[in-house]
């Protein structure tokens, strides 16, 4: 079962960090390409106002956007069964 998705494209390096920590960590992430240079969907700007990426969604559809928060929240996840109602 996947942790979330990530909303980003291929090359951004805050993308990159925060695939290896997810790697690291052993969490399934489904990578979404998005890349707000060539234009969102309407569906991506409710998850994300502003329209910039990463962006992350989790399976039970909490969202956030920005990438030591998104870092955090996955490294914290695994080890802290309590993680994700503190950071919320």
């Amino acid at each position: 079962m996947s942790f979330g998705k990530l909303y980003s494209y291929s090359g951004n390096p805050r993308t990159t960090s925060l695939l290896a920590v997810a790697k690291e960590n052993g969490l399934d992430i489904e990578f979404v390409e998005t890349e707000p240079a060539k234009g969102v969907s309407t569906e991506y700007l409710k998850l994300n106002k502003l329209g910039k990426v990463p962006t992350f969604e989790g399976a039970d559809g909490f969202v956030l956007s920005e990438c030591i928060a998104i870092a955090v929240y996955r490294k914290c996840y695994p080890a802290c069964l309590f993680a994700p109602s503190c950071i919320k």
